[in-house]
C-alpha cells in the first residue's frame, strides 16, 4: 500500500466538485487534543476490527462520545472488537496513527472496511475530517460527504453508536 496523501483528497474533491473549508492546525492525534473549533459536528474516526471475523469497521461518532466497544460488538454481531493495528491501518488505508479519516477510503479498493456512522450526528451540520494528515481539517457539508462516499460506491451503515456513561465520581 502506498501512503495516503492530502493531495489525492484535494484532487478527488475537485474532480467531484465538493467545496470545503480548510483549517490548518498543530498535529492532533486524539479529539481531546483539538484546540481549535470548526463550524459543524466534531467527530472522531476509529478503525476497529472483529477478532474472529477479521471484519474491519471505520466508525464515525461524536467527538465527545465514550464509545462502548462491547455493546457495539454486540450490535455488529461480533464477539469482540479491538482497534486495528498501525500496520493494518497502513495496509488498508495508507494512513498513520492519528490521521484516521473516511477521506482515505479511496485506498480501500477491495471494500474490506464497513463504514459505520453514528446516526446521532446532525446531518444538517457541516463535518470535519483530516485529508490523510493530522495537521489539517477539511470542513464539508454532510450531504457532500455522502456524495463523496457515493462516488466511491460506499454505502454506510447508520447506527446509534452505544456510549459508556460518564464517570460521576
Amino acid at each position: 500500500m502506498t501512503k495516503a496523501t492530502d493531495t489525492e483528497v484535494y484532487q478527488l474533491l475537485k474532480k467531484w466538485q465538493i467545496p470545503y473549508e480548510r483549517v490548518e492546525h498543530q498535529a492532533v492525534f486524539t479529539v481531546a487534543e483539538i484546540d481549535f473549533s470548526i463550524e459543524g459536528s466534531e467527530v472522531k474516526n476509529l478503525l476497529l476490527k472483529g477478532k474472529r471475523s477479521k471484519n474491519y469497521y471505520l466508525v464515525i461518532c461524536s467527538g465527545n462520545k465514550r464509545l462502548d466497544i462491547k455493546a457495539l460488538a454486540k450490535m455488529l454481531a461480533e464477539r469482540h472488537l479491538s482497534f486495528a493495528s498501525e500496520t493494518e491501518l497502513f495496509d488498508l488505508l495508507g494512513l498513520e496513527k492519528g490521521s484516521v479519516t473516511p477521506l482515505a477510503l479511496s485506498h480501500d479498493t477491495l471494500h474490506q472496511i464497513n463504514l459505520i456512522i453514528d446516526q446521532t450526528i446532525d446531518q444538517t451540520q457541516k463535518i470535519g475530517f483530516h485529508p490523510n494528515i493530522n495537521t489539517t481539517t477539511l470542513v464539508i457539508t454532510f450531504s457532500d460527504f455522502k456524495r463523496f462516499l457515493a462516488n466511491l460506491s460506499i454505502e454506510p451503515k447508520y447506527l446509534t453508536i452505544p456510549s459508556k456513561p460518564l464517570d460521576t465520581h
